[in-house]
């Protein structure tokens, strides 16, 4: 059920620009923090997620923690 909301979310950032900018921050770099923002916004979505999201194309793995890559919704 999470790939599906995954999938949702990326379709939902990628049609709000608004949403967009949000999600270029540095504060929105961190798999975490937006998993958790999607989840405030009412998207069951955790941070395997994101990691597990084709075959890990929209991550980059760091110092034991994983970021998500500049504009990573285009990736989706």
């Amino acid at each position: 059920m999470s790939a599906d909301a995954l999938k949702a979310f990326i379709a939902a950032v990628r049609a709000d620009q608004n949403l967009q900018q949000t999600m270029a921050t540095a504060a929105a770099a961190d798999v975490d923090a937006v998993a958790q923002h999607a989840r405030q916004i009412g998207y069951a979505v955790v941070s395997g997620d994101f990691v597990d999201h084709n075959n890990g194309a929209l991550v980059e793995y760091e110092d034991e923690d994983y970021f998500l890559k500049p504009s990573w919704w285009t990736l989706g």
